[in-house]
């Protein structure tokens, strides 16, 4: 099969995807290509993440006029002629879609919102509203839904009336090893370490991190963010003495977070976070907020703790770092849900499937 992935969220949990995605078809000896766009956090190194045999071709999706936008992804898309074409996130998935109306008849369409755009918590009811339109809109153009989390597959099908399957993500098996060649030349920390990896935007609340930052007072425990963003949200976060890294190398962040006491996830909402499934599985335990998408990966007490204030936090945060036992027990029982749920091999058996049960 030719299979074309079109992806504008080049960096974190959706490159992750669409490189296992790619890796392992290629391997197969599929044809693969991808359509992507470069962001500012674009890893430099981007062709080393994919297979040699995997075509990668930038196409920018922001920054030019929509119709633009619509006739070159429609001329690209055109001129591979694929057999599948996988579209990732909101915008890819809305222009893609949009883009190929009346043309690609014989290809099977694809589309993973990687947590659709009206799953968001920081937006009016007015706002949302548009948002399903939007979503409405583009499914003139025939595809498949494939949602990461039961959260994400049951909130489309209450308001669109289209196909949705659920594949759970995955871990990408280089993990298990890309971290041990991370630098070791790392800034003398505390005893103890509270991280966290991804963009420092709304969807991640760097505010209600900051805020359980403050209260918890030990003095011996470090608060670090790993990524970039939003420079008022940066600076709530420099005020509550939380360390910003910024974006570091795959391989160091993965370091960072091994070597922490535990990962703090305070997102509003979530599509199924890779970064918490990364963290299970360097066996770094978990303390994460009650949203959609963190409670599809972690069960309570069990592979994590999960909160719904701050003070809740607060109070997880101390158990794990007081109680060495629990926090074992918790690591242990994590990594084993990683080994049977998250499997690379269980996610690209599904989605072959996928795309082989709708090329009959």
């Amino acid at each position: 099969m030719k299979i074309v992935h079109v992806v504008e969220s080049t960096a974190t949990g959706t490159l992750s995807v669409v490189c296992m995605i790619s890796n392992r078809l290629a391997s197969e000896g599929h044809e693969v290509c991808v359509v992507f766009s470069k962001r500012n956090e674009t890893p430099d190194n981007l062709s080393s993440l994919f297979h040699p045999s995997v075509q990668l071709r930038q196409f920018q999706m922001k920054g030019r006029p929509v119709t633009s936008i619509l006739f070159g992804l429609r001329r690209e898309l055109n001129s591979l002629r694929p057999d599948i074409v996988h579209l990732h996130s909101s915008f890819a998935g809305f222009l893609g879609r949009l883009s190929t109306i009346s043309c690609l008849k014989s290809a099977k369409f694809f589309y993973s919102p990687h947590c659709i755009s009206f799953m968001r918590s920081d937006v009016s009811r007015l706002k949302k509203t548009c948002f399903i339109g939007l979503e409405a809109l583009a499914c003139l153009k025939r595809s498949t839904y494939v949602a990461c989390s039961e959260s994400e597959r049951a909130i489309v099908r209450r308001y669109l009336r289209t196909r949705v399957v659920l594949v759970e993500n995955a871990l990408d098996k280089r993990v298990a090893t890309d971290h041990l060649t991370a630098s070791t030349q790392e800034p003398t920390r505390p005893s103890s370490c509270v991280v966290t990896v991804g963009g420092i935007r709304r969807q991640k609340n760097p505010e209600l991190f900051a805020e359980i930052a403050r209260l918890f007072k030990r003095q011996d425990v470090e608060f670090v963010w790993i990524g970039d963003g939003d420079e008022p949200a940066k600076k709530a976060l420099r005020d509550a003495n939380v360390t910003v890294t910024g974006w570091l190398s795959r391989s160091v962040a993965m370091e960072r977070v091994k070597s922490a006491d535990v990962y703090l996830s305070t997102s509003s909402w979530e599509g199924m976070p890779i970064s918490i499934i990364e963290a299970m599985a360097l066996g770094t335990p978990i303390v994460a907020s009650g949203c959609p998408g963190n409670v599809d990966v972690l069960s309570h007490a069990r592979t994590g703790m999960i909160f719904n204030t701050a003070k809740e936090a607060v109070a997880s945060l101390t158990r794990m770092m007081d109680d060495g036992d629990f926090r074992t027990v918790i690591a242990e029982q994590a990594l084993d849900e990683v080994r049977r749920r998250f499997s690379e091999d269980r996610f690209f058996y599904d989605v072959a499937a996928l795309y082989e049960t709708q090329m009959i």
